[in-house]
């Protein structure tokens, strides 16, 4: 599809995806023309890099919620290599991450991405459906998003811890395995402490532990938590 005809064909859901995303930057980092293409013909405020370390020296200082859309064939790292150092960015709340792969993808690098911190995966060759906008739409209201293709390969594989947690719970978890108090995250996320308590528990109830050290050693089991997640940040 070309891209004239792309943007007429999805047009409608353009049009949702631009409005959802007033407030967020949007980067895209990509060696993949079909990725750029798609991306920032359909995101135009899009800022374009292909390499972390570029995209890294981009970011506007004022920059507070970041969705970034990539490959994983950067020449100085992978996806879930940016994704880690974008979360590790001072001033950045949020970061939700969307992450294009060839359909015949190892299973192994699949598994991987999304337990590393990839909030949605889709297939290069869905790149002319739409799937893309959806997506985009899906991780700015916080929920994950995969390829129907990946999905019932990790399923298969029975290694699809992460869909436990939604991308809303796992940035609270990652929060808390970082040192901060519920009054932090309360103040980071602009929500009631109380609301933040009430989210704490009902983490605890889903992972079936009575406390957060039981959560967090419940997370690295599962591996959605990683032995430098839990390093608290400097104040």
């Amino acid at each position: 599809m070309t891209p004239a005809r792309l943007y007429g064909h999805h047009q409608p859901l353009h049009r949702q995806v631009l409005e959802a995303c007033q407030g967020w930057t949007i980067a895209v980092c990509s060696t993949n023309a079909q990725v750029e293409v798609i991306s920032t013909l359909l995101l135009e405020q899009a800022l374009v890099s292909h390499a972390i370390a570029e995209l890294l020296a981009q970011l506007p200082g004022d920059c507070r919620q970041l969705l970034l859309i990539a490959d994983d064939n950067l020449p100085d790292g992978g996806a879930d290599q940016l994704l880690e150092q974008l979360r590790c960015q001072p001033g950045i709340e949020r970061v939700r991450g969307l992450v294009y792969l060839p359909r015949a993808v190892a299973t192994t690098r699949l598994q991987q991405l999304w337990m590393r911190g990839a909030d949605a995966l889709l297939s290069l060759e869905s790149g002319g459906s739409g799937l893309g906008l959806q997506a985009v739409l899906d991780l700015i209201a916080g929920r994950p998003c995969i390829d129907p293709a990946f999905d019932r390969r990790l399923r298969r594989g029975e290694h699809h811890p992460r869909g436990q947690l939604s991308t809303a719970e796992r940035e609270l978890l990652l929060a808390l395995a970082r040192g901060r108090s519920s009054a932090e995250i309360a103040a980071l996320r602009q929500v009631r402490c109380d609301t933040v308590r009430r989210q704490r528990s009902h983490l605890y109830r889903k992972a079936g532990v009575a406390d957060q050290r039981g959560l967090l050693a419940w997370a690295l089991e599962q591996g959605l938590l990683r032995p430098p997640d839990l390093i608290a940040p400097q104040r």
